[in-house]
């Protein structure tokens, strides 16, 4: 018995399961990842740290299949994933996962705990792993596999020293040719936020904005890019009604700066 008793502590190691982290659907009901990289605590230097992030792995997505000079939109339905491996983590800080594979349309968790004495700054992590998927386009045609070496690039920690202001990361206000810009984020609307996938982007401009309009899921991906010239009251439609449902963000990049919005496909 106290051999069999070990065999299953080893198996539980090996797999990365000891120390489960807790689901917590209500956290993240629809697909994404809780909280958002701009809203995590920051690990202070020599002290504990212990985050959960909560995910709902999605059931579908939309993709293209390119044959040439033809293209065939693609319904992809994601079976299950698999992380395996979270590289670029602060020296002492590890983590885990449940459940050790994520099935299509689940819920599931990652923690990241220990104490770090490693230098300041942020810390861009990628965690890489497997997708089953199986594909339907036109014509009908199934095509299943494995995507292997799956990753997720969007997520930074933040160490910094005790006493100094935690400011995380957000990938999305820094993106392109320059910062966030708070009058520019103040001019622009979405609505109606959430939407069945059709929105309006209003701007209430002085002056000329010209740039572009980029939206984003959660996996990194542009769904959806536009080039603005406006000036003035301006609405742009954007449809978005055949993207899965879930969390996206809507980034306008502009050379006077970057505005970005949250937005909702229910």
């Amino acid at each position: 018995m106290k051999k069999l008793y070990a065999i299953i502590v080893l198996l539980v190691a090996a797999i990365g399961l000891n120390a489960q982290c807790v689901i917590d659907s209500a956290a993240q009901p629809r697909p994404g990842i809780s909280p958002n990289p701009d809203n995590l605590p920051c690990l202070i230097r020599s002290a504990a740290f212990d985050q959960t992030i909560q995910v709902k792995c999605p059931t579908t997505y939309d993709s293209v299949i390119n044959f040439g000079i033809t293209t065939y939109p693609l319904a992809v339905t994601v079976d299950s994933i698999e992380v395996d491996s979270v590289i670029n983590l602060p020296t002492g800080i590890s983590w885990n996962k449940n459940p050790y594979r994520l099935a299509g349309g689940a819920n599931g968790c990652m923690e990241f705990t220990g104490t770090t004495t490693d230098t300041t700054g942020y810390y861009h992590l990628t965690w890489y792993g497997i997708a089953w998927v199986h594909a339907q386009y036109i014509g009908s045609r199934m095509v299943t596999g494995s995507l292997n070496r799956y990753g997720y690039v969007n997520y930074y920690l933040n160490v910094i020293n005790a006493g100094d202001s935690c400011i995380p990361y957000n990938p999305y206000a820094t993106t392109g040719i320059s910062d966030l810009s708070p009058t520019l984020n103040a001019l622009i609307s979405v609505s109606p936020n959430p939407s069945n996938g059709v929105f309006t982007l209003k701007m209430n401009a002085g002056s000329r904005v010209n740039g572009q309009v980029e939206i984003v899921d959660v996996t990194g991906r542009i769904v959806y890019a536009h080039d603005i010239d406006l000036i003035g009251n301006e609405n742009l439609n954007i449809d978005l009604s055949k993207c899965a449902r879930g969390i996206y963000t809507l980034l306008v990049r502009t050379a006077n700066g970057n505005a970005t919005k949250r937005i909702s496909i229910d």
